[in-house]
């Protein structure tokens, strides 16, 4: 999977709570040479963060990983688009929006069900 900006590749997992069952997602490593948090963020915690705001940015995903790495967030954001949780703003392509109709669990469940556990996608012309 590749970062917003298409400049590097982004592998991710997405994993379950063994308590609570509750899916969990984390970034598990980038060909480029950011820093990130590779701590687990729950689903409930994503979810509340795109259902709440209208307008989505890499900043908006550093409520999850608070006081650690800036490109965290931009990296679970890229992720997030890559699983159709987010979609880029029609009006401002700098800009996410929630898809309506989607929650984490939704997204995560059907990657989960696809064999995407653990992911790797890099970029290709045109996507970007």
């Amino acid at each position: 999977m590749f970062s917003l900006s298409g400049q590097s590749s982004l592998t991710y997992a997405i994993g379950r709570n063994p308590e609570d069952q509750s899916l969990h997602l984390r970034i598990v490593a980038n060909t480029g040479g950011g820093m990130f948090c590779d701590e687990f963020a729950s689903g409930d915690a994503i979810d509340a963060i795109v259902q709440t705001h209208p307008v989505l940015i890499s900043r908006s995903m550093c409520e999850l990983h608070a006081g650690r790495s800036i490109n965290t967030g931009g990296f679970v954001l890229s992720v997030l688009k890559h699983l159709g949780l987010v979609r880029v703003n029609a009006e401002n392509s700098r800009h996410h929006e929630l898809v309506p109709g989607t929650t984490f669990e939704e997204v995560a469940l059907s990657a989960m069900d696809q064999g995407d556990k653990r992911k790797t996608i890099k970029p290709k012309k045109g996507d970007i």
